[in-house]
Order: structure tokens, then C-alpha cells, then sequence
């Protein structure tokens, strides 16, 4: 299924695009980075208001039939039940942002990072509706990570896995379950880290995404619950058409689990001063430049080179931090805040040279000096 929303209700976060700099007490200083959220289990029997809100107000428009209604998120026999119904649109379809329809969205305020997400819940069966359990992101530019369990009313002995990473999607794969989700409750969920995405079903893995089929989510999302009528999905869904009773969807639980860093595992790389036979570290007055390429590949993070930009963006999953550089540029992005490097980004034989001090303060890492072999280490705890 193509990408569905744009997310209107929450204040978009810098944890998306990060670039490097000078001290960054300078970021402290300057605005706190996003804290992500921490592991928890909810059991459904009431609101928490202090990790989850109810949409309310707005419609996605497009495939979508409904308006999003609080009062169509409720908590009743110690389960969230999402409601799909004319109420009260069938009066006024303004009060249902334009839409014939109301329904319900649960979703949490903060977003969350690499980990295990898991849901509890029971479809509903129709021609037309999506039951859907799901993380949605975006970076400052607008495009959107996601990650997603759907259950297809047209078909509830079916589960669709699927994954957004900068809006491109098209990486479904349609699961038999061997049972109806919408007789009883099971549990669903997915693992996600930078390598892979895990889904399971009642604890048993069904499917694995690797990045062969294009490059996976690297953005922390917003954990997501609803239940949406369908219209022009080209027969992905079907078309949504309303009997007049209320559709429920129920869930049970909903949980989190952070991914666990190895416990004191050490990752290090030591660089020649001056060595033109060997990845060097050269200096513009007091200021010592590393190659980025190699030093954060060493530390396995990622880098890409964006032509068009002329920017060098790196992803850090041990220290979750991203970072965007630009050539000949002073000013440097960390986790959404720009700070200003002491020397500019400079090409030295087709390779990128950033301030080592800001590099290795971004990602969590020390510099050891060894003058007399003219060594630097840069190494890092990631316990």
C-alpha cells in the first residue's frame, strides 16, 4: 500500500538529520536534542495521557474515509476499542472533517527508536477497513519512515507487512496466519534494527526484511493504532461501504522494548598524523582534521554522499545520533541543532575532512594521543 498520512497533530522533532560541529555543549545550550521514549507495556484498561493521545480533529484525506474522533477512542471491559461509524457525520460532515465517516487512532506522543514493538489485538472484518499496528516518522524534510502490521478486513486470515523509508514504500508481503484475526485476540509485533526488520506473529518469526529491497527505516516514529474505512486503493483494501453498525476494533496491549547495545563491547580505530601511505589526520592551525568516510564506517555508522546537496549525512545507531555536513561548510547539523565547526568541511584528494574533537563528541567517542608514534586512537564504550 502507498504511503497513507502525513502526520499534522505532533511537533516534528530534530532526531532526524544531524550534522557536526564544535563543543556541543553548544547543543545543550542551544535546545535539548529529542528524547526518545523508554521501554513500557500497556495493558489497555484506561488512557494514559502521559504516553498516548487520541487524533482528533483532522482527516488524512486521499484513501482515507474518516475523520479522526477522540470520542471514537474508548476504553471499555479493560481494552481499547477503536470505533468506525457515520456518527456524528451523518449530521454534519464537518464534524467529521469533511469525511462520511469517524473513526479511531491511538498513537503515542513520543517517538521510539530501535527495538521490539508489540501489539495485542483483534481485527475487525469488512470489505474496505484496515486494522493497522505501526511506527510513522518524519524527517525535517517531510519524508516519512514507517513501519507497519495490517490486517485487511476484505481478507482477516491475512496479515501485510510492509515498510516506508523516505515516503519510498512498496516492500509488502502478504502472510497467511492460519486463523481469523477478527475471532480472538493475538500478538503481534516486529523487531527493528539497522540491519533487519522481524516480524512475528503469537511469538513465531513470519517474515524478515534485510535492505535488499531497498534501504530500511533509519528514523525513531511514533507508535500507531487505528482502524480506517478505505476508498480508490486500486483493490488493495477494497471500497469501504457502511451497514450501519458500529465496527470495533480491540486491543489488548501495547508495548515497547529499546534494542540492547552489547555490554561492554569497545569499538576503536587508530589513524597515521601525516602518514600519506595511510588514513591521516592533518591539521589547519590547532585543528585536527579526520577523514569522515573512513572513521565513521570504521565505528559502523552509515554515510551517504548527497550529490545534489552537496552533503555528507551519517547515521549512527550506537549513539543514535545523525549528522549532516556540507562541503566548504562551517555549519554542521547534530540531531536536528546547527553548530558551528572550527575549520569548514574540506576535500583533500576526493576526501571529505571534518574536525575530529566534534566528530568523535557526536558519536560518544574519546581521543587518545600517541605523539611519538604519530597515532591517534578514537574508540568508544558501547556498553
Amino acid at each position: 500500500m502507498k504511503l497513507r498520512r502525513r502526520w499534522t497533530m505532533l511537533v516534528v522533532s530534530a532526531l532526524t538529520t544531524v550534522a557536526l560541529l564544535t563543543p556541543l555543549t553548544a547543543m545543550a545550550e542551544d535546545a535539548a536534542p529529542e528524547v526518545l521514549g523508554t521501554n513500557f507495556e500497556d495493558h489497555l484498561d484506561k488512557k494514559n495521557t502521559d504516553r498516548f493521545y487520541s487524533s482528533n480533529g483532522w482527516g488524512n484525506g486521499g484513501t482515507f474515509l474518516n475523520g479522526w474522533r477522540d470520542d471514537h477512542v474508548v476504553f471499555e471491559d479493560g481494552k481499547l476499542k477503536l470505533l468506525l461509524d457515520d456518527k456524528p457525520c451523518v449530521d454534519d460532515q464537518a464534524l467529521c472533517s469533511g469525511q462520511p465517516y469517524a473513526s479511531g487512532e491511538y498513537a503515542t506522543t513520543q517517538r521510539y527508536g530501535y527495538g521490539k514493538f508489540e501489539a495485542r489485538l483483534k481485527a475487525v472484518k469488512g470489505e474496505g477497513v484496515v486494522t493497522g499496528f505501526f511506527t510513522y516518522g518524519t524527517d525535517p524534510d517531510g519524508t516519512a519512515h514507517e513501519i507497519d502490521v495490517e490486517i485487511l478486513g476484505k481478507d482477516t486470515t491475512k496479515l501485510e507487512t510492509n515498510y516506508f523509508t523516505k515516503s519510498v514504500g512498496m516492500h509488502s508481503t502478504v502472510i497467511p496466519l492460519g486463523f481469523d484475526a477478527a475471532d480472538d485476540f493475538h500478538d503481534y509485533a516486529f523487531e527493528w534494527s539497522p540491519d533487519y526488520i522481524k516480524w512475528y506473529v503469537d511469538g513465531k518469526l513470519v517474515h524478515t526484511e534485510t535492505g535488499e529491497r531497498g534501504e530500511l527505516p533509519s528514523t525513531p516514529g511514533h507508535i500507531i493504532a487505528n482502524m480506517w474505512p478505505a476508498t480508490k486503493t486500486n483493490g488493495w483494501a477494497g471500497d469501504y461501504t457502511h451497514h450501519g453498525q458500529t465496527l470495533v476494533a480491540e486491543f489488548d496491549r501495547i508495548a515497547y522494548t529499546k534494542a540492547e547495545q552489547p555490554q561492554g563491547e569497545m569499538q576503536s580505530v587508530e589513524l597515521q598524523v601525516e602518514d600519506p601511505n595511510k588514513p591521516l589526520i592533518y591539521r589547519i592551525g590547532q585543528t585536527e582534521m579526520a577523514p569522515l568516510r573512513y572513521l565513521m564506517e570504521s565505528l559502523n555508522a552509515k554515510v551517504e554522499w548527497n550529490g545534489a546537496k552537496q552533503e555528507i549525512h551519517v547515521t549512527d545507531a550506537a549513539s543514535g545520533a545523525k549528522l549532516i555536513f556540507k562541503a566548504g561548510s562551517k555549519t554542521a547539523m547534530v540531531n536536528g541543532e546547527k553548530l558551528t565547526l572550527a575549520e569548514p568541511v574540506t576535500l583533500r584528494n576526493g576526501i571529505a575532512y571534518v574536525p575530529l574533537a566534534a566528530l568523535a563528541d557526536a558519536v560518544g567517542a574519546k581521543v587518545e594521543r600517541d605523539a611519538q608514534n604519530q597515532l591517534m586512537k578514537i574508540s568508544r564504550s558501547l556498553s
